[in-house]
């Protein structure tokens, strides 16, 4: 008996190291990491784009490393990158707990398989025919939207130039209304209650959901963290809030088009939503998981400005409408509480990286006056008088643009992929399930390719004769099958707002300069910029 134990435990021993001998075959080099945990004690918690890119200097261009129990596979040539999200099998989200456990894999970002397709295929139409198409018909009043929200920007900077102010808010409050219009078709009213609880809130949930980075791979932790719990909570809370508020603008723009809510689209859960106030007002909670006690609003959907041009909820509730009256089996990704996600997505995305953005070009700009020169120098040749901006003739100026983005990028570590099958990536296997990494930090701050890559130089993006490069190591809005579908937007939202603020002022900080740590950025969903204060000063 003694010996067939020994005779079975041998092979039980010798079958698993077999199976998993076959499972690392053929893997990325990568260092080792803790059961369990795998290397996550061993990243940088505030910046852990700086370590991954230390092991890409170690192990080369992939390599992989376990996060947690997720396997990743980190890629840090554009290649590579390119090679792998050209491929159906890199289309997936990564598998984690942010993504599918929050979001439920609802919205665009978060959607994979037939739902993404369909989402992105509807996005991508509407978006075009918006005017975010270099050849589109309505590119003009795209650009027009564009340039009345500026004016309100430019009339806040007017009103407190004898000031220190807060560029990066003002910005901010002015790029919200932008893309309020273009999702929503509404914008607030200058100073509104909501509008600043709403844009507290999403800030609040982009830094949480950085700091909430390791629930991602290692979920059971919030049932043992009381902090880790409450930063759960915060992120669960301003989801829940976000998406009543849109459902209040859904019902307002409903009634203004004239559409009914379609049989099969309903979202229980706010069946009793305008039931909370005598007028159908939708209560507002401020709150914060460092604060004791609530602040509680009503929000009155009638002070919205409605707005001209076409928008993504209009669009989507007209194609709502057609699928269910058709009995299209589509329907099911169109129901309310996927627009709830896809408009949370879409406002998130459009105003969060182009805002962030910004706050880094506007800082740089700062500490850079003689790049902000020739930039503007560039501006009042091209374009001197009010009108229509177009940044192909400006490109000095997006050559500053793309070095901001470059030298910090916004996404760090980019948007991560998920395997959905098994496949192959240079030499190198990827097993179906691995969480993919296209780390933008390691391409953007490559020595061999960027000169000095710390050093703020827009040059890098201009030809011989002045015209703007497009080197194939630069990757700002990724590549691929799940390319951000807002790239042109986030172009004509920076280029139209920098060449109507510079064309009018000259920026100088008015506070002290960031030191090196600070100037490592906030990471949160996105790389923010530290906060600093700002003098705007006239141009002669």
């Amino acid at each position: 008996m003694d010996l067939f134990f020994v005779w079975l435990m041998t092979f039980v021993l010798g079958f698993w190291i077999c199976k998993k001998i076959k499972e690392w075959q053929n893997l990325p080099p990568g260092p080792w990491g803790l059961p369990i945990l795998g290397y996550l004690p061993f990243l940088n918690p505030k910046h852990p784009h700086l370590t991954l890119t230390e092991l890409s200097k170690k192990y080369g261009s992939i390599y992989g490393i376990w996060m947690g129990n997720i396997y990743t596979v980190v890629l840090s040539d554009h290649k590579l990158i390119r090679e792998a999200f050209a491929k159906e099998s890199f289309a997936g989200r990564a598998p984690l707990y942010l993504t599918h456990g929050i979001m439920q894999g609802n919205g665009i970002i978060c959607a994979e398989g037939s739902l993404w397709k369909d989402q992105r295929k509807l996005i991508t139409m509407w978006l075009k025919g918006f005017g975010m198409s270099k050849h589109s018909a309505s590119r003009d009043k795209l650009e027009q939207r564009i340039g009345d929200g500026v004016q309100n920007l430019l009339q806040d900077i007017k009103r407190n130039c004898d000031n220190s102010i807060d560029l990066s808010q003002m910005l901010s409050n002015s790029l919200g209304n932008v893309v309020n219009e273009i999702v929503f078709g509404y914008k607030f009213p200058p100073d509104d209650k909501t509008w600043t609880w709403l844009r507290q809130i999403q800030e609040e949930g982009c830094h949480e959901m950085g700091v909430a980075g390791v629930v991602n791979f290692l979920p059971f932790i919030r049932y043992f963290s009381s902090d880790m719990r409450k930063t759960i909570e915060v992120l669960k809370r301003g989801q829940a809030q976000t998406h009543r508020f849109y459902a209040s603008m859904i019902a307002k723009r409903r009634e203004l088009l004239g559409l009914k809510k379609p049989v099969g689209a309903e979202y229980p859960p706010h069946d009793n939503l305008f039931d909370e106030h005598p007028d159908g007002h939708i209560k507002c909670v401020k709150y914060s998981k460092h604060a004791q006690t609530t602040d509680e609003h009503f929000f009155d959907p009638s002070i919205l400005i409605p707005t001209e041009g076409d928008c993504i909820l209009d669009s989507y509730l007209h194609e709502q409408k057609r699928r269910f009256e058709d009995g299209d089996d589509l329907a099911r990704f169109v129901s309310d509480e996927q627009m709830h996600y896809l408009l949370a997505d879409m406002f998130g995305a459009g105003l969060d990286t182009t805002a962030v953005t910004l706050a880094w070009f506007l800082l740089y700009m700062a500490l850079y006056p003689h790049e902000q020169e020739l930039v503007r120098k560039e501006i009042l040749s091209v374009c001197p008088s009010e009108g229509a901006v177009d940044g192909a003739m400006l490109p000095r100026l997006m050559a500053a643009v793309c070095e901001a983005q470059r030298i910090r990028s916004i996404v760090p570590v980019g948007i991560p992929h998920g395997c959905l099958q098994e496949t192959y990536v240079g030499k190198y296997r990827v097993p179906a399930g691995a969480m993919v990494v296209p780390l933008q930090w390691a391409i953007h701050m490559d020595e061999r390719v960027w000169e000095d890559p710390e050093e703020f130089r827009p040059a890098r993006f201009l030809d011989q004769d002045g015209s703007l490069l497009k080197p194939q190591e630069f990757i700002p809005f990724q590549t691929g099958k799940r390319m951000c579908p807002g790239d042109e937007l986030s172009r004509m939202l920076a280029c139209g707002l920098v060449a109507r603020l510079l064309r009018h002022w000259r920026l100088r900080l008015a506070s002290p300069p960031p030191s090196p740590q600070e100037m490592r950025g906030v990471v949160g969903v996105t790389l923010a910029p530290p906060r600093v204060l700002y003098r705007c000063e006239p141009v002669a």
